[in-house]
Protein backbone atom coordinates (compact mmCIF):
# COMPACT_ATOMS: atom_id res chain seq x y z
CA UNK A 1 0.00 0.00 0.00
CA UNK A 2 1.18 3.63 -0.92
CA UNK A 3 1.72 6.46 2.11
CA UNK A 4 -1.59 7.82 0.70
CA UNK A 5 -3.74 5.16 0.49
CA UNK A 6 -2.65 4.67 3.90
CA UNK A 7 -3.65 7.73 5.16
CA UNK A 8 -6.57 8.05 3.16
CA UNK A 9 -7.22 4.49 5.18
CA UNK A 10 -6.56 6.18 8.41
CA UNK A 11 -8.77 9.48 7.89
CA UNK A 12 -11.73 6.77 6.74
CA UNK A 13 -11.16 4.78 9.64
CA UNK A 14 -11.37 7.56 12.30
CA UNK A 15 -14.12 9.17 10.95
CA UNK A 16 -16.25 5.72 10.93
CA UNK A 17 -15.27 5.72 14.35
CA UNK A 18 -16.37 9.16 15.39
CA UNK A 19 -19.66 9.06 13.49
CA UNK A 20 -20.71 5.32 14.97
CA UNK A 21 -20.36 6.76 18.23
CA UNK A 22 -21.86 10.36 17.82
CA UNK A 23 -25.25 8.64 16.14
CA UNK A 24 -25.43 6.00 19.47
CA UNK A 25 -25.28 9.29 21.51
CA UNK A 26 -27.97 11.22 19.39
CA UNK A 27 -30.18 7.97 19.34
CA UNK A 28 -29.73 6.90 23.69
CA UNK A 29 -30.68 11.06 23.85
CA UNK A 30 -33.70 10.77 21.66
CA UNK A 31 -34.91 8.14 24.11
CA UNK A 32 -35.05 10.73 26.85
CA UNK A 33 -35.89 13.53 24.62
CA UNK A 34 -39.08 11.89 22.70
CA UNK A 35 -40.70 9.55 25.55
CA UNK A 36 -43.71 9.40 23.94
CA UNK A 37 -42.55 6.28 21.35
CA UNK A 38 -41.80 3.46 23.26
CA UNK A 39 -38.60 1.85 22.63
CA UNK A 40 -40.20 -1.94 23.57
CA UNK A 41 -42.93 -1.01 20.09
CA UNK A 42 -41.88 1.44 18.29
CA UNK A 43 -39.30 1.96 15.84
CA UNK A 44 -36.15 4.01 15.66
CA UNK A 45 -36.91 5.33 12.36
CA UNK A 46 -39.99 7.16 14.41
CA UNK A 47 -38.03 9.50 16.24
CA UNK A 48 -37.56 11.37 13.04
CA UNK A 49 -41.17 12.56 13.46
CA UNK A 50 -40.86 14.00 16.46
CA UNK A 51 -39.99 17.18 18.15
CA UNK A 52 -36.88 16.86 17.72
CA UNK A 53 -36.87 14.74 14.82
CA UNK A 54 -33.86 16.61 13.38
CA UNK A 55 -31.20 14.68 15.76
CA UNK A 56 -32.74 11.48 14.22
CA UNK A 57 -31.63 12.25 10.95
CA UNK A 58 -28.18 13.36 11.82
CA UNK A 59 -27.95 10.03 13.74
CA UNK A 60 -29.05 8.21 10.59
CA UNK A 61 -26.50 10.90 8.07
CA UNK A 62 -23.93 10.17 10.55
CA UNK A 63 -24.35 6.01 11.07
CA UNK A 64 -24.57 6.16 7.22
CA UNK A 65 -21.87 7.61 6.29
CA UNK A 66 -19.70 6.08 8.89
CA UNK A 67 -20.16 2.18 7.49
CA UNK A 68 -19.38 3.89 4.17
CA UNK A 69 -15.94 5.16 5.28
CA UNK A 70 -15.17 1.87 7.25
CA UNK A 71 -15.59 0.31 3.92
CA UNK A 72 -12.76 2.89 2.23
CA UNK A 73 -10.59 1.98 5.70
CA UNK A 74 -10.88 -1.38 4.97
CA UNK A 75 -10.55 -1.40 0.73
CA UNK A 76 -6.85 -1.67 1.12
CA UNK A 77 -6.79 -4.84 2.80
CA UNK A 78 -10.33 -6.79 1.95
CA UNK A 79 -10.19 -4.44 -1.82
CA UNK A 80 -13.48 -5.53 -3.37
CA UNK A 81 -15.13 -7.61 -0.70
CA UNK A 82 -15.56 -4.14 1.48
CA UNK A 83 -17.65 -2.70 -1.30
CA UNK A 84 -20.99 -3.94 0.28
CA UNK A 85 -20.73 -1.52 2.89
CA UNK A 86 -21.00 1.69 1.15
CA UNK A 87 -23.59 0.13 -0.85
CA UNK A 88 -25.73 -1.05 2.07
CA UNK A 89 -24.79 2.96 3.66
CA UNK A 90 -27.19 4.44 1.20
CA UNK A 91 -29.86 2.77 3.16
CA UNK A 92 -29.93 5.02 6.39
CA UNK A 93 -28.39 8.34 4.37
CA UNK A 94 -32.08 8.29 1.96
CA UNK A 95 -33.78 7.49 5.72
CA UNK A 96 -32.27 10.92 6.88
CA UNK A 97 -34.17 12.56 3.54
CA UNK A 98 -37.39 10.54 3.32
CA UNK A 99 -39.30 10.04 6.60
CA UNK A 100 -41.33 6.82 7.74
CA UNK A 101 -45.11 6.50 8.61
CA UNK A 102 -45.63 5.93 11.90
CA UNK A 103 -45.78 2.21 12.89
CA UNK A 104 -49.83 2.40 13.75
CA UNK A 105 -50.69 3.06 9.80
CA UNK A 106 -53.05 0.84 8.83
CA UNK A 107 -51.36 -0.87 5.79
CA UNK A 108 -53.48 0.46 3.27
CA UNK A 109 -53.19 3.83 4.33
CA UNK A 110 -49.31 3.66 4.15
CA UNK A 111 -47.53 6.15 1.90
CA UNK A 112 -45.62 6.11 -0.88
CA UNK A 113 -42.79 8.00 1.13
CA UNK A 114 -43.23 5.56 3.79
CA UNK A 115 -42.81 2.73 1.43
CA UNK A 116 -39.79 4.77 0.36
CA UNK A 117 -38.03 4.77 3.88
CA UNK A 118 -39.20 1.20 4.34
CA UNK A 119 -37.46 0.04 1.58
CA UNK A 120 -34.20 1.77 2.80
CA UNK A 121 -34.51 0.39 5.85
CA UNK A 122 -34.76 -2.75 4.46
CA UNK A 123 -31.48 -2.25 2.13
CA UNK A 124 -29.46 -1.44 5.51
CA UNK A 125 -31.21 -4.04 8.02
CA UNK A 126 -31.11 -7.26 6.09
CA UNK A 127 -27.58 -6.10 3.88
CA UNK A 128 -25.63 -4.92 6.95
CA UNK A 129 -24.44 -8.23 8.40
CA UNK A 130 -23.31 -9.64 4.78
CA UNK A 131 -21.56 -6.79 3.79
CA UNK A 132 -19.70 -6.66 7.59
CA UNK A 133 -19.17 -10.33 7.04
CA UNK A 134 -17.34 -10.38 3.36
CA UNK A 135 -15.35 -7.09 4.03
CA UNK A 136 -14.30 -9.54 7.19
CA UNK A 137 -13.44 -12.29 5.32
CA UNK A 138 -11.55 -10.19 2.51
CA UNK A 139 -9.45 -7.98 5.55
CA UNK A 140 -8.60 -11.33 7.67
CA UNK A 141 -7.12 -12.89 3.90
CA UNK A 142 -3.82 -9.71 4.19
CA UNK A 143 -4.66 -9.06 7.88
CA UNK A 144 -4.66 -10.68 11.50
CA UNK A 145 -6.69 -8.11 12.77
CA UNK A 146 -9.46 -9.10 9.84
CA UNK A 147 -10.04 -12.25 12.20
CA UNK A 148 -11.98 -10.31 15.12
CA UNK A 149 -13.84 -8.61 12.23
CA UNK A 150 -15.61 -12.02 10.83
CA UNK A 151 -16.43 -13.07 14.54
CA UNK A 152 -17.32 -9.58 15.53
CA UNK A 153 -19.80 -9.71 13.03
CA UNK A 154 -21.60 -12.64 14.78
CA UNK A 155 -23.59 -10.36 16.80
CA UNK A 156 -24.78 -7.77 13.96
CA UNK A 157 -26.18 -11.80 12.56
CA UNK A 158 -27.78 -12.19 16.03
CA UNK A 159 -29.38 -8.57 16.01
CA UNK A 160 -30.86 -9.47 12.28
CA UNK A 161 -32.47 -12.78 13.38
CA UNK A 162 -33.68 -11.27 16.86
CA UNK A 163 -35.59 -8.44 14.17
CA UNK A 164 -36.80 -11.05 11.83
CA UNK A 165 -37.90 -13.38 14.54
CA UNK A 166 -40.01 -10.77 16.30
CA UNK A 167 -41.53 -10.08 12.54
CA UNK A 168 -42.42 -13.00 11.63
CA UNK A 169 -44.07 -13.54 15.46
CA UNK A 170 -45.49 -10.66 16.17
CA UNK A 171 -46.01 -9.32 12.48
CA UNK A 172 -49.47 -10.52 11.50
CA UNK A 173 -51.40 -8.20 10.19
CA UNK A 174 -54.17 -7.19 12.44
CA UNK A 175 -50.74 -7.08 15.40
CA UNK A 176 -48.85 -4.37 13.19
CA UNK A 177 -48.71 -1.12 15.32
CA UNK A 178 -50.10 -2.06 18.74
CA UNK A 179 -48.02 -2.54 22.22
CA UNK A 180 -48.00 -6.22 21.26
CA UNK A 181 -45.67 -5.96 18.51
CA UNK A 182 -42.31 -6.28 20.48
CA UNK A 183 -40.01 -5.13 17.77
CA UNK A 184 -38.83 -1.75 19.18
CA UNK A 185 -35.60 -3.24 21.47
CA UNK A 186 -34.56 -5.37 18.75
CA UNK A 187 -34.73 -2.60 16.00
CA UNK A 188 -32.58 -1.17 18.81
CA UNK A 189 -30.08 -4.13 18.98
CA UNK A 190 -29.64 -4.15 16.09
CA UNK A 191 -28.46 -0.48 15.19
CA UNK A 192 -26.15 -1.00 18.37
CA UNK A 193 -24.45 -4.17 17.05
CA UNK A 194 -24.40 -2.16 13.11
CA UNK A 195 -22.57 0.98 14.87
CA UNK A 196 -19.86 -1.73 17.56
CA UNK A 197 -19.23 -3.02 14.42
CA UNK A 198 -18.48 -0.05 12.27
CA UNK A 199 -16.39 1.43 15.53
CA UNK A 200 -14.33 -1.68 16.06
CA UNK A 201 -13.43 -1.90 11.88
CA UNK A 202 -12.66 1.69 12.69
CA UNK A 203 -10.55 0.71 15.76
CA UNK A 204 -8.63 -2.21 14.24
CA UNK A 205 -7.73 0.26 11.24
CA UNK A 206 -6.42 3.15 13.13
CA UNK A 207 -4.36 0.29 15.69
CA UNK A 208 -2.84 -1.29 12.72
CA UNK A 209 -1.87 2.36 10.96
CA UNK A 210 -0.32 3.24 14.12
Amino acid sequence: MTAFTDSLAAVAALYSLGAAAVAILLVVALHKLEPEFDPSWRMLSEYSLGRYGVLMRIAFILGGTGVAASGLALWPPAGVLAAGLPVVALGPIGAAFVDTDPITTPRPEITGRGKVHAGLGSLFILGFPIAATCAGIGAAMHSPAGQILVWAAVIPWAGLIWFLGATFRFGQPDAVGKPEVLIGWPNRFSMLAYMAWVALAGGLTLIQAL
